[in-house]
């Protein structure tokens, strides 16, 4: 029988939090196509959690991500369930 696998799953563009290093959210103001938006990154890993149109949403994920710290065993948040941005220069 084929041995499981016992490592960690690391995603590609993530990397591992140090020793003694937290995860922790931030809010910033952003503007896409003459539209303001409130973005919800994820630092020092700089993800981009997801866009929102109202503060309060964005305000609401990040208070309760910073207190309760629910990713922080798995070095940040997974890709697949963050927002899908195309950072293009044009």
């Amino acid at each position: 029988m084929p041995r499981k696998n016992t490592k960690p799953i690391k995603q590609k563009g993530t990397r591992n939090l140090e020793p003694g290093e937290k995860l922790h959210y931030t809010k910033s103001m952003v503007k896409k196509k003459g539209k303001i938006y409130w973005r919800v990154t994820e630092k020092p890993t700089g993800t981009i959690v997801k866009d929102f149109f109202f503060e309060k949403d964005a305000r609401s994920l990040v208070r309760f991500q910073n207190k309760e710290r629910v990713w922080e065993a798995n070095g940040g948040i997974p890709h697949f369930l963050c927002e899908q941005i195309n950072l293009k220069k044009s």
